[in-house]
Order: structure tokens, then C-alpha cells, then sequence
């Protein structure tokens, strides 16, 4: 019997042998990604203050800073994010359980009555404890395969949720900015209201003095329903912006959020973009691209071994007694090893190969796409950013020849040397330009919000929290 199992032993042996002799360890087709070719520097320029993390800080808005913090512990986009990342961690460790020994115990008792025709009926008690051990020895790196795109797979979770944090952190600052924009606008449409009507009634007494026309009565009522009209739709704006807030930061919308007006913050100095590589390792969403390809790849790698016989390793000890106490003096031992080689499968194995190779294929794509609209998403920013501090710086002389207008006009309407209609005209234009120039303010803030966002930047904090 001895001799039989030695010969089986050295026949599964010769077995190993001959197909460790006939084919080579598969790895993945790709185990250093050459990223997608970047230009050497950004056409447009930016400024030389270093590129913070915590950038929202440089608006110096306790607000704002408060309403962060508040987001970052209550959002449930994040805590989605991080509950995924949870799902792969836990997954990267069951892909790294199959390459283990798995070692399973048994007991197990049972009884057997037996009875006779002419003596006493008896009962016999059965006592089992076993081990079972199994093992699959990786021959082509199949299970190292899997292990290393699980292990991918979790990381690229961890960038993910770095990228959920810094969309999430561009959203609340433009809906805060939003907020202040709009309940601005309602004091300036407010204002405007009300000095309309101060002009209604001052044009009331002109008309019944017989120095104002009808039409002038008329066309000033029109100005006091314009304005009237403007504020509706604002009133809404700031209902939304807060119900925004309100939902990024984990609240109910319509909660109380202690939000006070305040002017729109001053633009903070622009961060250095550096060079455009750079963006490869700053920006999450490139990273996990690229752990998403290189998880691909190693699925090719392990499809591949799948064509691949199997060595598995099996071990086994088990006693029985009818007494308990006798259960660990006798043991029965049992050693064995099996190939399993795939012969025909109906093309499904190499139609996996064939799957996941496009898979790694379509990841190729989907880095390299993500690395031009990187690039696309920062020129912008910075050439949205300069363009429109040039709009802005415009509109500011626009006004403030506008305001002079207004009152050169209003003087001359005085002396009779001009007529309402054209008074009206000047003080219309000088209102929208106010409003104008309040949004272009606005939409400043939102470009530089942008460029931080294109920038990326090390967001690693957030995973400590998380």
C-alpha cells in the first residue's frame, strides 16, 4: 500500500513537473502604464500662490469653512463613496483568501438502535471529529491574478472617494456663493424698488402740479412694476441655493442653516498649475483610470492561467469512537493531489480571454480620455478665469460711467433740458449693470472654483475620516 502511494505521488509529480516544463508563468500584458502624452506646459498662465488643498480657506469665509466640515461628515454621496470603498477592501480580501490554505473542522455524533427478537434492544453512539485542508497551488498565477486586480480594484475606490470629495466641495462653494449672489441681488433689487417709488410719488406731485406729462406718470408706474417683478424669482433662487446647501451637507432641506448675508468675497491669488504631467498624480480620477486599467490587465492575466490545468492539494484526519473520551487516540489520516486540466468548454475560457482583453482595451481608452479632459478642464479654467476678470474689470468702468450718466441726467430732467423718457433710459442702465456687474463678480469666483477643482491636489485626509 505504501508502495502505491509513492507511486501515485511521484506520477502527480512528474505530472507537475512536465507542464511547469512546457509553459511559463502568464503575467498581465501591462504592468507599467505609459500615460497619455501631455504638452509641456499650459497655454495659458497662472499665478504663483501654492496650490492648497483646503482652498475654500483662502475666501476667508468662517461660513463657508463651517459648512466644509459639515459636509464632509454628513454628506451621503460620500458616505456612498466610502461604503464602496468598504465593498472593495472586503473584496481584495476574499480574493486574497483563495490563495490560502482553507482548513475546515467537523463533529459530528449520531446512534444507531439495534433490535433483537430475543434479547434486550440496545443503542450505539457514534462519535466523528474530522480536519479537512485543502489548497490549489497557483501554477500560471491565476489566483496572484485576481488577488493583484482585486487589490486594484481598492485602490481605485480610495480615488474615488478623494474625487466624490472635491466634486462635492466645488458644488457647496458655488451653491454658498449662489446664496450670497442672489440675497445680495434681492437687497440691490430692493433698494431699486424703493427708490422707485420714491420717485412715483415725487412724479405724482409733478403731475398734479401740471410739471410732469402723463406719459412721464405712466412710464415711472412701469419702472415700480418692473422692479416689483424682479423680486419673485430671486426670493426663489435663494430658496433653492439654501435647499442645495442643505442636501450637500446632510440636512433636510428647510432646516435652518444660520447663513447670513455677507459680500461676495474678494478673488484670492491665483494658484500655480504647474505642468500639465502633473496632473497625472494630482488629480484622483486620473489615478483611479489608471488602477482601473491596470486591474484590467491583470483580469487578462488571470482569464489566461483559467485555460490552464489546476493543482490542488487536499488533506484530511478523522477518528471515530463510540466514547468521547476516546476520540483523539486513534487517527486516520489522508493525503491527496489532483490535476484538473480544461479540455473542451465550448470556447468559454478563451471567450473570456477575449472579453477581458477588450475590457482592458475600453480602460486604455477611458485613461486617456480622462487625461485630455484633465488637461481640457484646467486650460479652461484658466483661460475662463483670465477672460472673464478682464469682463469684470470692464464692467466696473461701465458702471461707474453709468452712475455719472444717472446723475447728469436726473439734473437736466430737473432743468428742463431733458426729457423723462431719456432720464428713465440712464437710470434703467445704471440698475442692470449693477445687477450685471454683481453676477459677472459671481461667475469669477465660480471660474477660479473650477481651476481648484481641475488642479486636484492630495485629498488623502479625506480617507482618514472615513
Amino acid at each position: 500500500m505504501k508502495n502505491h502511494s509513492s507511486f501515485i505521488g511521484a506520477a502527480a509529480a512528474g505530472t507537475v513537473v512536465l507542464w511547469l516544463t512546457s509553459c511559463t508563468t502568464l503575467e498581465p500584458e501591462r504592468e507599467n502604464v505609459v500615460a497619455a502624452q501631455t504638452p509641456g506646459q499650459f497655454r495659458e498662465t497662472s499665478g504663483t500662490a501654492p496650490l492648497q488643498t483646503a482652498w475654500w480657506e483662502a475666501f476667508n469665509s468662517a461660513t463657508l469653512n463651517r459648512l466644509m466640515d459639515e459636509a464632509f461628515s454628513g454628506n451621503f454621496t460620500l458616505q456612498e463613496a466610502a461604503a464602496r470603498l468598504e465593498q472593495a477592501e472586503a473584496t481584495a480580501r476574499i480574493s486574497g483568501a483563495a490563495g490560502k490554505v482553507q482548513l475546515n473542522a467537523e463533529a459530528s455524533t449520531s446512534s444507531r438502535y439495534y433490535s433483537y427478537a430475543n434479547a434486550a434492544n440496545s443503542t450505539t453512539p457514534a462519535n466523528t471529529l474530522g480536519l479537512y485542508a485543502s489548497y490549489e497551488v497557483d501554477l500560471w498565477g491565476r489566483l496572484k491574478s485576481a488577488e493583484q486586480a482585486a487589490m486594484a480594484d481598492w485602490e481605485a475606490s480610495k480615488f474615488d472617494l478623494e474625487t466624490v470629495a472635491i466634486s462635492l466641495s466645488a458644488e457647496l462653494a458655488n451653491s454658498y456663493f449662489t446664496w450670497l449672489t442672489q440675497t445680495e441681488a434681492l437687497a440691490i433689487y430692493e433698494s431699486q424698488l424703493e427708490s422707485s417709488l420714491k420717485k412715483l410719488s415725487a412724479m405724482e406731485l409733478r403731475y398734479a402740479t401740471g410739471q410732469a406729462t402723463t406719459l412721464d406718470l405712466l412710464q415711472q408706474r412701469q419702472q415700480v412694476a418692473s422692479a416689483e417683478a424682479e423680486l419673485p424669482p430671486v426670493r426663489a433662487a435663494i430658496n433653492t441655493a439654501e435647499n442645495q446647501i442643505a442636501v450637500l451637507i446632510g440636512k433636510i432641506p428647510g432646516t435652518d442653516l444660520q447663513l447670513k448675508a455677507e459680500p461676495l468675497p474678494a478673488l484670492p491669488p491665483q494658484p500655480n498649475a504647474g505642468l500639465p504631467v502633473a496632473l497625472l498624480e494630482n488629480r484622483p480620477d486620473i489615478q483611479a483610470a489608471r488602477l482601473a486599467l491596470e486591474s484590467a490587465d491583470w483580469s487578462v492575466g488571470a482569464a489566461r492561467a483559467a485555460r490552464l490545468p489546476t493543482l490542488s492539494l487536499s488533506g484530511s484526519a478523522y477518528t471515530t469512537a463510540e466514547n468521547v473520551d476516546d476520540l483523539f487516540d486513534d487517527w486516520v489520516s489522508n493525503l491527496a493531489a489532483s490535476m484538473l486540466a480544461p479540455l473542451l468548454d465550448g470556447g468559454a475560457r478563451k471567450g473570456e480571454v477575449e472579453r477581458t482583453m477588450a475590457v482592458s482595451n475600453e480602460k486604455i481608452a477611458a485613461y486617456r480620455q480622462a487625461v485630455l479632459e484633465a488637461i481640457q478642464e484646467t486650460e479652461d479654467a484658466l483661460s475662463d478665469e483670465a477672460h472673464q476678470s478682464d469682463y469684470v474689470s470692464a464692467l466696473a468702468k461701465q458702471y461707474e460711467a453709468a452712475q455719472k450718466s444717472e446723475t447728469e441726467s436726473i439734473v437736466r430732467y430737473q432743468r428742463g433740458i431733458l426729457s423723462y423718457f431719456d432720464t428713465l433710459a440712464a437710470i434703467v442702465l445704471r440698475e442692470s449693470l449693477q445687477i450685471t456687474y454683481l453676477q459677472a463678480q459671481a461667475d469669477l469666483l465660480a471660474d477660479r472654483i473650477q481651476l481648484y477643482r481641475s488642479l486636484g491636489g492630495d485629498w488623502t485626509f479625506i480617507l482618514e475620516n472615513k
